[in-house]
């Protein structure tokens, strides 16, 4: 078959490997009661409030979304105390990012972003052509070089990614380095502070993003429903920025692209409070379960303030992946992010974490 020459650009891109689904890992091995510790989802699932939403909307979905998300953005906009001009959603933060290499990333230009971090980073660069410029984050706890990022900052950079919490590591920016650094950038840059995992760290010197953008600087905060609020089906997630900022990613962003559906369950999940607050329990009990459980088999996590902790199993991580999932538990390998030792995993409920626990050790004894 003959066919257009794919884009150069596209020829460095690694298709997306997402974490394998439970039914096609008990259809392939025969298994029942599969649990998926893979993907950071939360294992409470949606707020009661969401789910009654949208069984009470489910017979409208004939008709188009509302493009400008009004209610949503008028909600948001008073939890999170900015103008309303100030927010902008995505299909999934990953839109967002698409957006944001969109609006500002020419062929040729460039990016500044730690390793590991999240893939679709370099993704949305290579999509425009655009080059990502990687600093690998230093020593076993994986930590920020902030300094190291400002040195490669080039007359071609238009942004910096800061994944804070970082996936796949947990772990964090200080606020005292996070500040120097947002002082030293050029007035010329965007700097993109994801934090999808925001609301589950219990670090008191946590950075939000708002102080930055309330001060006028350039800085873009990505966050999302999936995660805590359980909606990662429904693919919303969410962008606040100085007003100019949102106005320029208006002018690429598709029209209704947010689907109706996730708009009424995001705006019935914030009013639920308690479910907020029943996921970040559950995270900082498991987040014990798993360390406590770990330190037996004499293993060391990152320290991490996410919904999930980076684990270096001190073995081949496909090897520790495929014999977890003969025992019904999927996890991710951390040869994907460059680290071929490593697994990355979600916290889940008391008897999810156990079973986890159980199966590692005896994966690992079995390899000894």
């Amino acid at each position: 078959m003959k066919k257009p020459e794919i884009r150069d650009c596209l020829q460095l891109i690694k298709p997306y490997e997402p974490g394998k689904p439970v039914e096609e890992v008990e259809r392939e091995l025969g298994l029942k009661n599969v649990i998926k510790m893979a993907s950071n989802e939360n294992p409470l699932g949606p707020s009661p409030l969401a789910a009654r939403a949208m069984r009470d909307n489910v017979d409208k979905m004939h008709i188009y979304p509302d493009g400008n998300n009004y209610y949503l953005k008028e909600k948001l906009a008073g939890k999170v105390g900015v103008d309303s001009n100030q927010l902008i959603f995505g299909n999934g933060s990953d839109e967002l990012l698409a957006m944001l290499c969109l609006a500002y990333v020419s062929p040729g230009e460039e990016a500044v972003m730690p390793v590991p971090s999240f893939s679709e980073y370099e993704f949305a660069m290579r999509m425009q052509g655009g080059i990502p410029k990687t600093v690998p984050l230093r020593g076993e706890n994986f930590i920020y070089d902030l300094d190291a990022m400002l040195e490669v900052i080039g007359e071609k950079t238009k942004l910096i990614f800061i994944c804070n919490p970082n996936n796949p590591t947990g772990s964090v920016v200080d606020r005292k380095n996070m500040e120097r650094f947002v002082e030293r950038l050029p007035d010329n840059i965007v700097l993109i502070l994801d934090q999808a995992y925001i609301e589950y760290s219990e670090d008191p010197e946590q950075i939000s993003g708002l102080n930055y953008i309330k001060q006028g600087y350039p800085v873009v905060a990505l966050r999302t429903f999936s995660k805590i609020y359980g909606l990662a089906g429904l693919r919303i997630g969410y962008g606040i920025a100085p007003a100019e900022i949102i106005a320029d990613l208006n002018r690429v962003r598709e029209p209704f692209n947010v689907n109706a559906m996730a708009q009424k369950a995001a705006v019935a999940a914030l009013d639920d409070d308690e479910q907020v607050v029943r996921s970040r329990l559950l995270v900082a009990g498991a987040r014990f379960q798993i360390k406590e459980g770990l330190r037996e088999m004499g293993l060391k996590p990152v320290p991490d303030q996410a919904n999930f902790c980076f684990i270096d199993v001190k073995t081949d991580s496909r090897q520790v992946f495929q014999a977890l999932l003969r025992k019904g538990v999927i996890v991710r390998t951390g040869d994907i992010f460059g680290q071929p030792t490593h697994i990355r995993l979600t916290y889940g409920t008391e008897e999810q974490n156990e079973r986890f626990l159980t199966a590692l050790g005896e994966v690992l004894a079995e390899q000894s």
